[in-house]
Order: C-alpha cells, then structure tokens, then sequence
C-alpha cells in the first residue's frame, strides 16, 4: 500500500509512459516501465499527489533575453515577446504557458517560455493530475552541455547553460545520425539569431538499457559530427521541479475548480450543520434548565398552598361577601352613581328605580330621544361593572316624552 505523503509523477520513458513514485525525502523510485504510449491508457495509479510532466515534442521552447532581472516583469515581457513572434494559444485551452529564469549577466536576464499544446482527451491521464510541467525540466541536466535521450520513440535534445535550463526540441529522427547534428546546429543558429548566444562545446547521450539506445558507433560518429566531447550517462532519476510550472489544462482546471467548489459547498454544509446542532444543543439545554426550573417552582408553590390552603378559602367567602361590604354596590350608593350622570338642567327624571346587589333597573322619560341616548352612553361610561341592556326609548303621544327603560346586570355575578 501507498503512503498518501507520496509523489507519483507521469514521465514519458523512451517507449511508453514512466510511473515514478517517492517523496521529497527518499527521491522517485520507478513503479512502472515500459508503460502504454498514451497517458489515458494508464491503470492502477495509486492514491496520493499525482504530477505529469508532459513529453518535450508537446511543447514549443521560447528563449529570449530581457534588459532586466527584475522577476515580476518576467510573466509580462514574456507575453509581449510571444506575441510579437505570432505564437499564440487558445485561452480556453487553459493555462498552457509559463516562463522560467535561464541564467542572469550584467543586468540582463535570459529567459525560456514554455507554450504547450493543448493536450488531447488521449494525453492525460484518467485520474486528473493536481500539477503539470514538461519531461525537460524534470530530468537533472549536466552544466552547458547538450543533453540527447529518447522519449516515447523520438529522440529529443535539451541545452543547458549555467545551470539552467535554456532549450528543448524533438528531434526529426529516433537515430543518432547527420539529421541529428543538423538539428541540432540549426537550432542553435536560430538561438544566436535572436540574441541567445549558446557556446556548446559538450554533448551528453543518455542510455537506458534498452535496445533502443543508440550505439557506440552511432554515438561516436555523432561526437565527430558535433565537434564537441562526448559522454554516455545512464538516464538520471526524475525529480519534481521546485516550484512545478503554472500549466493547467482547462479539462483539469475545470476539475480542480468543481472540486475546490464542492470542498467548499461541503465545508458551507458542514458548517451550518454543525451550527445547527451547537443551536439545537443550546436550546435544548436551556429548555431543560428552565422545565427544571418550573417544577422547582411548582414544586414550591405545592408547599406553599398547602401552607395557606385557609387564605384561599377566605378569599371565597370574601368574594361572595363583596355585594355585601362593598360600598360602590349599595343601593343608595348605586341610585347616586346613575344620578349624578343625568344631563345638568335637562329634562330626565327617574319613574322607577330598583338595585339590588348584582342588578340595576331604572324606567323614566326624557323630553326628546337624544337626551335619552346621551343619559345611555354616560351611564355605559360611569358603571363599566355592569352590562347594560339599553332598549330603544319610545315616544308617547300623550306627553310627547320620551320612555326609556335600562337594565344593568353585574359582570361576572349572577342573579339571586
């Protein structure tokens, strides 16, 4: 089983793609050789960070110098020098470009942009890889020397000046042969054009044990050729770029973003849920405090009704005592209440009058309807205790007064 902490890097090997895997500590170790030609048909990656370093014929390498060190214009006079040599990419492609310092001198700064082209379904992997660089940068390199290896059938060359790496190219043929050093002049000619003057007085072939690794002879005629010293190397060990390039595919960015916009929806999910129950949580115990609290209570006031029990019969018997010892509901006292309301200087006399301790009865006559209404709405407003029945009053024709006749019967009593 894998360790999660681990690295597994893609790498293209001379026919088929490479899995290596390992951490920073321990270096890559090789988990598969001779791999399927096409990075889709890979199987049984493990679980863990994954990287791809894509094959040197998928990219196009742009060196160029700058009039600066200064490392935040680097992204944007690379753009410029890009566009002003008509090399362009689908921006819906993704991010297939990046620059990388290539050596620094009296003020200057030699820069390599890498443009990769846009990868196909077939060369990327099922399992998405969370970063991207190309096979070149991957590869340690000797020092101003022209590196030549194999890679998925072709061969391919890379220059290093000062420590850096400054060019990378596929080359015509998969044989070292005069095609190769052509190549290989051609593209230097084309660096010094563009003021990038590499002095390359060194080649290195890298071997791997396969048949396919170029001969002896082949490697010897290849040093005469060249004009330049010679040296076979067994492949070095991949190692992951430090920082890895900013190449992002859009079907790869696109997944990293849905997943960072799951994570987060999760995240969002998780925490509302999680503020829910600390809610939930706190409800609930407050509610228990507080039902504790009112049992505590009733509790209580159990005991102390037991205690008092005589206080509530009192106040029974007091309160059918209240018609009785309540001054307000004595009959004289009730006859001077209704009035006192009656209109000054008008017109309205009492016929009959009659109160007992939960009922009023007063019939009169009034000099006209209005007054009668008027004496109504007082008597509502002066005895609020009492329910008033007020009958319309009725005329009499033998007077021309007005008869009225009201009731008003105690809130909350009844009757004896």
């Amino acid at each position: 089983m894998s360790n999660k902490k681990d690295s597994t890097l893609l790498i293209p090997g001379p026919d088929g793609w490479e899995v290596w895997k390992g951490s920073g500590e321990s270096g890559l170790s090789r988990a598969l050789e001779n791999g399927p030609m096409l990075a889709s048909e890979l199987e049984g990656i493990a679980q863990g960070a994954l990287f791809m370093a894509f094959p040197v014929r998928e990219a196009l390498a742009v060196p160029f110098k700058v009039q600066t060190e200064d490392q935040a214009m680097f992204e944007d006079l690379a753009s410029m020098h890009l566009e002003k040599s008509g090399i362009r990419h689908d921006a819906d492609a993704g991010q297939l470009s990046d620059v990388f310092t290539a050596g620094h001198q009296d003020g200057q700064s030699t820069l390599l942009s890498v443009v990769l082209s846009a990868p196909t379904a077939e060369a990327l992997p099922i399992k998405p890889p969370i970063g991207f660089d190309i096979s070149a940068r991957c590869l340690p390199m000797a020092a101003d020397a022209v590196t030549i290896w194999r890679e998925l059938g072709r061969l391919v060359f890379a220059v290093s000046s000062d420590g850096h790496l400054t060019y990378f190219q596929t080359l015509a043929t998969s044989r070292l042969g005069a095609e190769t050093v052509r190549d290989i002049r051609l593209a230097l000619t084309q660096l010094s054009l563009q003021g990038v003057n590499l002095e390359i007085n060194k080649a290195v072939v890298w071997k791997t044990g396969h048949d396919s690794d170029p001969t002896d002879n082949e490697i010897r005629a290849f040093g005469n050729e060249l004009g330049a010293e010679v040296s076979i190397e067994p492949k070095p060990r991949p190692v992951l770029p430090d920082p890895i390039s900013k190449i992002l595919p859009a079907d790869i960015r696109a997944e990293q973003r849905f997943r960072q916009e799951k994570q987060k929806r999760s995240l969002l999910i998780t925490a509302i849920f999680m503020l829910y129950l600390a809610i939930a949580g706190y409800l609930a115990y407050d509610y228990f405090q507080l039902n504790g609290k009112l049992h505590d209570q009733q509790e209580k006031l159990k005991v102390v009704k037991a205690q008092h029990l005589d206080i509530g019969f009192f106040n029974a018997d007091w309160g059918q005592l209240a018609p009785v010892v309540d001054s307000q509901r004595w009959p004289l006292q009730l006859l001077y209440r209704v009035a006192t309301v009656i209109p000054a200087s008008q017109s309205l006399r009492f016929e009959f009058f009659e109160a007992s301790r939960e009922r009023i009865v007063i019939r009169g006559e009034a000099a006209d309807l209005k007054l009668a209404n008027t004496y109504r709405e007082k008597l509502r407003r002066s005895l609020p205790e009492y329910d008033w029945t007020f009958p319309p009053a009725e005329p009499e024709n033998k007077t021309k007064r007005w008869k009225f006749n009201y009731e008003g019967n105690l809130k909350g009593g009844s009757e004896e």
